[in-house]
């Protein structure tokens, strides 16, 4: 028995000899490791916000270190970022960060997590003038705070918590959100992440004095994903995928709803070559119903392929650069502006761009596609482009060296108009029900006897279809050949027959 009690004495000895002795060596090694991660994390926002314009850096302010435990003050700091509608963000914000020195961290203890860590972090906003309104609405809690575990080996797993959210405006405006814990595992230099989170709820209502309120509702988001690095600055490949239960918004003085339920929106970015990226994104609304009426369904897929990642980078750092120009031209109604550049401005912007279609890229548009309950129409388009001659060749033989190849298909489902003519009238309150149903169908026969009478489209059963291949200068619109300039001619004809006379 005494000999037992020895073992077990000197084992609990041992114990703490070794955890003491790792906690001494983290605290001595952690202005290092601070410094280092500082680093990383600088170089991974310039990255990240290339293509914003502004900047973002993280600062260790103060490193208060002790034998099992330290703490750490940074500050955050924003400069005009550029968020696109003429929306620019500075901020400076604290973050505090208790620091539980390894291999056992008494915070995993408590959770019986007895692997062995480098270290673990917990970090929260600070409150201050800026940030006090947050933490009101947050019950006087941080609303942003994070639990994350240094692994020897370099693992970084990490909580990030978003607290719930109450506040109210004196003009009746509210926000309503249930908080949302993400969780986030990867390597120390941010190479590789998984990460997955979720919410059940956000309620907003705005109210102003020169329109009705508008309440926005989300509910059952979840989020998750995979991401690794490539050798392309800021690049990444892997998957991102979004799911939300169901979306409602109320607008307008009737106050009526739209309603979304089903959303899904799955993003996936692949290296396709040696210099090229390509990614596809898909969206899906199962459920469409306005002012308690049924629409349908939603889908569509987005691909590109091909696309020279340094060329493409550096074209949008240039479009970054200037899109407080092409914003401010949207806003007063004008065409794109011509930006002016220099010779070596020209130089570099055409070379970047002629490396972008030298790769030869493609963009599809596929199965964008409406399901009422009797009917559904699609559309598909793809574009093959090439790097022309020249850019200063005549604008339509630039365009055929250009755009080397285009397909497009347009069904529309004669059912499906028909559908949507019912829905409007019931919306606009109508009540004859053999009216609305005659209506209804002359709706999609009258679209389809207009498609054969201006020849832009044929009818194939109840579908009303519209098809064109371009290849080689030529074009095949709806099965009839003709050169560039012809269909042009043709589509100006029905365009100025379809405009009001007088």
């Amino acid at each position: 028995m005494k000999k037992s009690v020895g073992i077990l004495c000197g084992l609990a000895i041992a114990i703490g000899g070794i955890t003491t002795a790792g906690a001494w060596y983290t605290g001595k090694q952690l202005p290092e490791q601070l410094d280092e991660a500082v680093s990383r994390s600088n170089e991974q926002l310039k990255r990240a916000l290339a293509n914003y314009g502004g900047s973002m850096t993280v600062e260790l302010v103060a490193l208060d270190r002790h034998w099992f435990s330290s703490s750490a003050q940074y500050r955050l700091k924003a400069k005009d970022i550029n968020l696109g509608h003429g929306e620019i963000v500075s901020f400076d914000l604290g973050v505090t960060d208790q620091i539980e020195h390894g291999p056992f961290p008494w915070s995993r203890v408590k959770a019986f997590k007895l692997l062995p860590v480098m270290a673990v972090s917990n970090s929260r906003l600070q409150k201050d003038e800026l940030t006090a309104p947050w933490f009101a609405a947050a019950g006087e809690q941080s609303p942003v705070s994070a639990h994350t575990s240094l692994g020897y080996m370099g693992d970084v797993d990490s909580s990030i918590i978003f607290a719930p959210l109450q506040r109210n405006e004196a003009n009746g405006s509210s926000l309503n959100f249930s908080g949302m814990t993400l969780q986030v595992s990867g390597d120390q230099q941010g190479k590789a992440s998984t990460f997955h989170g979720s919410a059940d709820r956000l309620e907003m209502k705005l109210v102003g004095d020169d329109h009705p309120p508008a309440t926005f509702e989300l509910a059952g988001l979840k989020v998750g994903g995979n991401l690794a690095a490539s050798k392309h600055d800021a690049v990444y490949v892997g998957n991102v995928d979004l799911l939300l239960a169901e979306a409602k918004a109320t607008l307008g003085a009737r106050q009526q709803q739209l309603v979304l339920k089903g959303i899904e929106q799955n993003l996936l970015q692949t290296v396709d070559g040696p210099d090229t990226v390509g990614g596809r994104a898909d969206y899906r609304v199962a459920d469409i119903t306005w002012d308690g009426r049924a629409v349908g369904s939603l889908q569509m897929g987005v691909s590109v392929k091909s696309l020279n990642a340094p060329a493409l980078q550096s074209l949008s750092q240039w479009y970054q650069a200037h899109l407080p120009e092409f914003e401010a031209a949207q806003a007063a109604g004008q065409p794109v502006p011509v930006i002016p550049m220099d010779e070596t401005e020209k130089a570099k912007f055409q070379g970047d761009l002629r490396q972008l279609l030298a790769s030869k890229p493609k963009l599809a548009i596929e199965n964008l596609a409406l399901r009422t309950a009797n009917g559904e129409s699609h559309f598909d388009l793809s574009m093959d482009f090439a790097d022309p001659a020249s850019f200063d060749l005549p604008p339509d033989e630039l365009s055929k060296q250009l755009i080397t190849e285009v397909k497009s298909k347009l069904s529309l489902s004669k059912p499906m108009i028909g559908d949507l003519a019912t829905l409007q009238a019931l919306l606009e309150g109508q009540t004859d029900a053999q009216a609305i149903a005659a209506q209804s169908s002359q709706a999609g026969e009258m679209v389809g006897l207009m498609a054969l009478q201006s020849g832009l489209a044929t009818v194939q059963g109840n579908d009303v279809v519209a098809s064109l291949h371009y290849a080689d200068g030529m074009v095949d619109f709806n099965g009839k050949k003709m050169t560039v300039e012809q269909f042009a001619m043709l589509l100006a004809a029905h365009f100025a027959a379809m405009q009001p006379q007088g």
